[in-house]
């Protein structure tokens, strides 16, 4: 096929299919982008260092301990007689336990987990 003007008329729609599919394929490419940096932000902001352990406690605890009482989880009010040890208590957060994920330390740090070991401990004063 040589190529004319009339050739040129005849195959214009198809090029503009093509280049309108190739710019809605980048921009859904560039949506994609977008949204996993987002989600990096969200884990990043997730993993911020030295919050308190009341916030560590909302963050990682309350969704199954509610205000420290029992929900999917156990009740944590007799926590202080039934884990006195703070390394075994520091150990069962760490290592999960039964549904319990484990909190790592990229997760919580040591400080962290010092502050919500503290914060655990305050809740039956």
């Amino acid at each position: 096929m040589r190529f004319t003007a009339a050739n040129f008329v005849k195959l214009s729609p198809v090029v503009a299919v093509v280049l309108g599919l190739s710019a809605c394929s980048i921009a859904e490419e560039v949506k994609h982008i977008e949204e996993v940096q987002k989600a990096e932000q969200r884990q990043e902001t997730a993993r911020s260092e030295n919050l308190t352990g009341e916030q560590l406690f909302v963050r990682s605890c309350n969704t199954c301990h509610p205000g420290g009482k029992a929900g999917i989880g156990p009740s944590l009010e007799e926590i202080n007689e039934k884990l006195p040890d703070d390394a075994q208590l520091k150990a069962i957060i760490r290592k999960g336990r039964g549904n319990m994920p484990p909190q790592s330390v990229e997760t919580i740090n040591d400080a962290e987990l010092e502050n919500l070991v503290t914060y655990l401990r305050s809740l039956n004063k």
